[in-house]
């Protein structure tokens, strides 16, 4: 027999994105049900895990593909920026709800993760150097860093820097 949950408001997935929308929500309309459900043994084991995606949220710091490049070279950084600003906006609600404490420990689920775009062959590279130097124009990129250079590479990820992952094709 299953069961029948009466419910205001229905949350699919334990992620960071339900957890959050749920405390939004809480906090507009406390009178609402809330229920979420998660079908894993844990929450945030799937999408909001560090290890397979960006942990705490999009911030569009290296998804390429939010800035795309037309067909006269111009690297279009709008959707970049948008995502970020919704990140920051997110960052802010965190903020509020420890201020509340409704929060204890942000630790234990904020964290700044490095995140890197690594490419190859002077196509991507020049693709790269636009996009950066077009993030660069706003203000919620001014701490992304560029390099082409071995050793700093290195440094960010050596993991990647073996011979055979630096020849180009």
């Amino acid at each position: 027999m299953k069961e029948t949950i009466e419910t205001d408001v229905a949350l699919i997935g334990g992620g960071i994105m339900s957890a959050t929308l749920g405390m939004l929500i809480n906090q507009l309309a406390p009178d609402k049900s809330i229920h979420i459900f998660e079908r894993l043994n844990d929450v945030a084991e799937e999408a909001s895990d560090a290890w397979n995606n960006a942990g705490t949220g999009h911030a569009a710091l290296c998804e390429l593909n939010y800035t795309p490049e037309d067909a006269k070279g111009v690297v279009h950084t709008d959707k970049a920026r948008s995502i970020m600003e919704q990140f920051e906006v997110s960052k802010q609600f965190w903020a509020y709800l420890i201020e509340q404490e409704r929060l204890a420990n942000p630790k234990d689920f904020i964290r700044s993760t490095p995140h890197m775009s690594f490419v190859r062959g002077d196509k991507d590279v020049k693709y790269l150097k636009k996009r950066y130097n077009a993030l660069q124009k706003s203000i919620l990129f001014k701490e992304m860093q560029y390099s082409e250079d071995k050793k700093v590479i290195e440094q960010w990820a050596p993991l990647v820097t073996g011979d055979a992952m630096l020849q180009k094709k």
